[in-house]
């Protein structure tokens, strides 16, 4: 669980950002810039049209992306153009030692998927605080993560509007306060579809999110509504509450970002506009905030806010995530595994989108529970869980 250890008199100058050619990354970069912190390092993967140019603004002084050949690249196009070529990592160990001993006061972590496991681990064990969108690290490693970053003196702050919410909400609260957590979902651009509709959509179509812009992965989850099993799990992670404290509503305004629900049975709610940037700005600064250039939120403009359930029928990606929550151990890391195998594979055209699901609990039902989580125990459930899936997958080709 979190430790909602804040200082009043916290004020950041140095930021690292893991991940800063993604979406969160570069929504990162630019709440940095509007806080006007430095930047010692960057991470990124081998997306070099993004990232020389956040190196020529921000400067880093070392950047690590995803292989030798990258870093050749990088190195190359940096020095015959004629800019300073800063340190260039890419060997895992190195880049973790980079990230755990960076000269910053807080770390943004928004690699993608499991592959930023490694990198949260450095992170945690910095000492520092993280500002969390990497939520497979925590549905993987659970208490393990946050243990590491309590021990370290460090602290997690989740990034997830979702995660960010529940945050405001319960900070100053004892836990024991809270009866329940209610996770608010879009319902993602299918909201209201038929199994029928839902057999015959494409990735184009599951591409287009109607409030967020977000990378493709986690929009495709967005769509089977996966990610909000995934926020489910991460939840119980982040705050101590068990499956069945954490309920998952329908909220198309994608105003009220996550509640919680006290004791007296009464509500308090996060709103605001569904902008990442907010969630980041507020990881930064916490527990105070910070003047907005922009307009704030205007609750007049956006009419009425409606609430309703989760087509479980139709979407049962929810309930999925639930049921591995329960399990516990590893299969968390293994849901995840087999979900990335399978909206992969939605993405090239191999398997239609209600397979997505259907092949992750397949993939389940044979998958091992490794134990307890540790970064040992995840890595065995991952190979194992990719396996079976991309084997389930290619027997039905």
């Amino acid at each position: 669980m979190l430790n909602f250890r804040l200082s009043d008199n916290y004020i950041p100058k140095k930021a690292c950002v893991l991940g800063s050619t993604g979406s969160i990354g570069t929504q990162t970069l630019c709440v940095i810039r509007d806080l006007g912190l430095e930047v010692p390092l960057l991470s990124a993967g081998s997306n070099l049209d993004v990232l020389i140019p956040q190196i020529l603004e921000f400067r880093p002084d070392t950047v690590c992306v995803r292989d030798e050949e990258t870093a050749k690249e990088l190195s190359h196009a940096l020095s015959t153009s004629g800019h300073r070529v800063p340190l260039i990592l890419f060997r895992e160990k190195d880049v973790s030692h980079a990230v755990m001993t960076a000269d910053c006061d807080i770390i943004f972590h928004s690699v993608a998927g499991l592959a930023g496991i490694s990198q949260a681990v450095a992170a945690a064990g910095s000492g520092k605080r993280v500002g969390m969108a990497n939520k497979e690290a925590i549905i993987s490693l659970g208490d393990w993560l946050t243990d590491l970053s309590d021990r370290s003196g460090g602290t997690i702050i989740p990034v997830d509007s979702e995660h960010s919410a529940v945050y405001r909400c319960m900070y100053g609260h004892p836990r024991s306060e809270v009866r329940k957590i209610v996770l608010t979902a879009s319902g993602g651009p299918f909201y209201g579809k038929d199994r029928e509709f839902l057999g015959s959509v494409t990735p184009e179509l599951a591409l287009r999110h109607p409030t967020w812009k977000m990378g493709r992965k986690i929009t495709v989850d967005s769509a089977t509504l996966m990610n909000k099993g995934f926020e489910l799990i991460e939840a119980s992670r982040l705050f101590g509450k068990g499956a069945g404290d954490i309920d998952v509503v329908v909220h198309r305004q994608s105003i009220v970002h996550s509640m919680i629900m006290f004791r007296d049975g009464t509500m308090l709610a996060q709103m605001g506009k569904p902008d990442m940037r907010d969630c980041i700005r507020y990881a930064a600064t916490a527990p105070r905030t910070t003047e907005l250039g922009a307009e704030p939120f205007d609750i007049l403009e956006h009419g009425e806010l409606t609430f309703g359930p989760v087509d479980s029928v139709n979407f049962p990606a929810v309930e999925l995530a639930r049921a591995a929550l329960l399990a516990g151990g590893t299969v968390p890391c293994s849901l995840i595994a087999a979900d990335e195998e399978a909206v992969e594979a939605f993405l090239r055209g191999r398997i239609g989108f209600t397979d997505i699901t259907a092949y992750t609990e397949r993939t389940l039902e044979r998958c091992e529970n490794f134990g307890e989580a540790t970064p040992d125990t995840v890595r065995q459930a991952e190979s194992e869980a990719r396996a079976i899936c991309r084997e389930l997958i290619g027997q039905a080709l």
